[in-house]
């Protein structure tokens, strides 16, 4: 059976969709957990004109998406966790395919999907190019592929795996999620299948708004360096430095800089794609932070023109 856990936080326009991808699964043993983070619009009037036992809806003060998630596997009652955010949605056989594959390969702590990315009327497919079953090697292969192998609405953990990975960083504005699945990876086998379950609604996402905030929490990507794993510590590497560039955009150059140095053990083996990060990571810890501003709005005003906002953040 299956606890799915869904953070909420003003998302009035998908969130009934959303509900009703979960109430028309052919798989029924479960239990969704509704975390409404301090919404301010209509959402949570809308969860509750839900008639359904099975939805079960929790109320707390807004402390972010991952202390969201957090609150709803502390009141998870079933063995294992699916989640599924407020704006996207899961074809009907995602629990029925999903418990096969667990069925399948039950020591996995871990088990991922395909999925669809939409954006208007433009669909991307992302699915790896990978054997189905367990990943041998979760880090090289993420690093090897142009595609994602975990992404948070096409993800489902054992509930005993957090007591050894822990849970999601509060306070990482971004990449939170990665960071979790990092965790897990890290000390349990990983499963996927190419079956194409989940859409990832681009429009909704919150990423433009994130580029330039600093993190508030307590974790580091440096905290999960391993000195006898290569594919593990190129993966933080890439993230890491993806996470001291936010904080310089962020003018909070004092992290910007410890980032930097913490990432000194990656110059020498990683791929030009991070020397190129590095050395802007480099350059921006020692540009004026009015020059960095302005650069940043131009940025922004170049992008929204010609991409829309979801892709802000690889264009940086």
């Amino acid at each position: 059976m299956f606890s799915i856990i869904i953070p909420l936080y003003n998302k009035e326009a998908s969130i009934a969709e959303t509900l009703h991808t979960v109430l028309d699964q052919t798989f029924t043993a479960y239990e969704v957990i509704v975390v409404n983070d301090g919404s301010t619009d209509q959402s949570l009037s809308i969860v509750q004109s839900f008639d359904d036992r099975r939805i079960k809806v929790y109320t707390k003060k807004n402390g972010g998406v991952s202390d969201a998630r957090n609150y709803g596997i502390e009141r998870a009652n079933y063995d294992y966790i699916a989640f599924l955010d407020a704006d996207d949605t899961w074809d009907s056989n995602y629990l029925e395919e999903m418990n096969k594959m667990i069925e399948k390969y039950p020591d996995c702590g871990m088990y991922n999907c395909a999925y669809r990315a939409v954006k208007g009327d433009r669909i991307f497919i992302e699915s790896p190019n990978i054997s189905d079953g367990v990943i041998e090697d979760y880090f090289k292969a993420t690093l090897t592929l142009d595609n994602m192998i975990s992404w948070t609405s096409a993800t489902i953990i054992k509930k005993e795996v957090t007591a050894v990975s822990g849970l999601f960083p509060v306070g990482m504005v971004s990449g939170e999620d990665s960071f979790m699945w990092c965790k897990v990876a890290m000390h349990y086998p990983v499963a996927y299948t190419h079956k194409i379950m989940a859409t990832y609604n681009m429009m909704m996402s919150g990423a433009f708004g994130r580029i330039a905030k600093p993190d508030s929490c307590k974790e580091s990507w440096s905290d999960l360096y391993s000195n006898h794993n290569h594919y593990l510590n190129k993966f933080i590497a890439y993230k890491a430095v993806e996470n001291g560039l936010r904080h310089a955009w962020a003018g909070q150059k004092r992290k910007s800089r410890l980032i930097e140095r913490q990432l000194n053990f990656a110059r020498k083996h990683n791929d030009r794609y991070f020397k190129q990060r590095f050395i802007r990571l480099f350059c921006l810890n020692r540009t004026p932070q009015f020059a960095v501003n302005i650069l940043l709005l131009y940025k922004k005003l170049v992008t929204i023109r010609f991409f829309g906002p979801p892709y802000f953040s690889i264009c940086l």
